[in-house]
């Protein structure tokens, strides 16, 4: 089957949507998929020479990376990125699939404090872009998404009026997402993702400064550049992720709006201890602790920290608990119910009926 991987923004920079897109559109090639992946040249970090370097990561996989605009995309089924309006930049005539990885597409009550108050929002985002974003899916999304065969929702708690619509998480591969390395000498907290408001990433650098500032020997750890009392890895591909939350003690995972919590699963199945926000998309069925405000998470921190240095088999009980129970969300349970909902597009299958998986 020729298959179409469509997203809106440039895989150069390579957040949680766009890495499962290339984990997909690897997968699916070496089930002898003709695959191609297609991106508008729109991105808010990396460069032109990371886009380069996917490209050349996908060509291993014979997937080919297409950057560019106005596409016609020939295909028997194509998964969208969905952006309201903006993937109609794409070209594309055969069966469609949305992905729901935005969370400005599910409002909520943090979203909309934001959303109505420009100064708010040019605060925490540093344009408009996320404003407009957000009102315009709040505006049309039931309308645009009416022109797609299906749509898929990664947590159950996200709620979408279409008449075809599936639930499906996000995967994790644990021949790479595993225990792959010892944990630091030093007791070490990683932070994985983008460092937006949405993120929390602020929220990240308080509990470093206010730990840091107490005396304890604790290193501060983010992808990409460093800030404050974090250091930056830089960026970091799949295996090398892997290994800093391998050998990380605890992932701070403290975002304000999500759509499922991949860095949450990924970890976990590292065999690395969580604590994120109570968000209803961070309830995935893992012994996570949860913390809203900057002095819980801190109070979190401390509570890990001195498990693990009390030595009395707690903490690693912790880790082998997160470890199995984040097995749930294999790539080997999870991504067939993804092939098989392209294979019901492509087959032009419309059913009234409504599943979450």
């Amino acid at each position: 089957m020729k298959i179409a991987l469509a997203t809106p923004i440039s895989l150069r920079s390579y957040g949680g949507a766009e890495r499962k897109l290339v984990e997909a559109a690897i997968i699916l090639a070496q089930k002898q998929n003709d695959v191609s992946i297609y991106a508008l040249p729109i991105t808010h970090v990396g460069s032109k020479e990371d886009a380069a370097a996917v490209a050349r990561y996908l060509e291993r996989f014979n997937v080919e990376y297409v950057e560019a605009r106005h596409f016609k995309i020939v295909a028997d089924v194509a998964y969208v990125v969905y952006a309201p309006l903006v993937w109609r930049e794409f070209k594309l005539t055969c069966p469609l699939v949305a992905g729901l990885h935005s969370p400005l597409l599910f409002a909520s009550k943090n979203a909309l404090a934001t959303f109505t108050n420009p100064y708010l929002t040019v605060k925490r985002y540093k344009s408009l872009t996320y404003m407009g974003s957000f009102w315009l899916s709040a505006l049309i999304k039931r309308t645009d998404l009416a022109g797609f065969n299906a749509v898929r929702v990664l947590n159950p708690s996200l709620k979408i009026r279409h008449r075809f619509v599936r639930c499906i998480p996000d995967w994790v591969n644990s021949k790479v997402f595993k225990p792959c390395a010892g944990k630091n000498t030093a007791f070490t907290v990683f932070f994985g993702g983008r460092h937006h408001w949405e993120k929390g990433f602020d929220t990240f650098l308080q509990v470093a400064t206010t730990l840091t500032k107490r005396g304890l020997k604790i290193d501060f750890m983010c992808t990409r550049e460093g800030a404050g009392r974090v250091k930056g890895t830089g960026f970091l591909n799949d295996e090398e992720l892997a290994r800093a939350y391998s050998t990380s003690h605890l992932v701070i995972c403290p975002s304000r709006m999500d759509t499922f919590g991949g860095v949450i699963v990924e970890a976990a199945a590292c065999g690395t201890p969580v604590v994120t926000t109570p968000l209803p998309e961070h309830k995935l069925g893992l012994p996570l602790l949860y913390a809203e405000k900057p002095e819980e998470f801190v109070k979190a921190t401390l509570k890990v920290y001195n498990m693990w240095k009390q030595n009395n088999g707690q903490y690693d009980r912790l880790v082998e608990t997160h470890r199995k129970q984040a097995s749930q969300y294999d790539v080997e349970k999870v991504f067939p119910k993804f092939r098989q909902l392209l294979s019901q597009a492509e087959e032009n299958i419309r059913p009234l009926s409504r599943s979450c998986e």
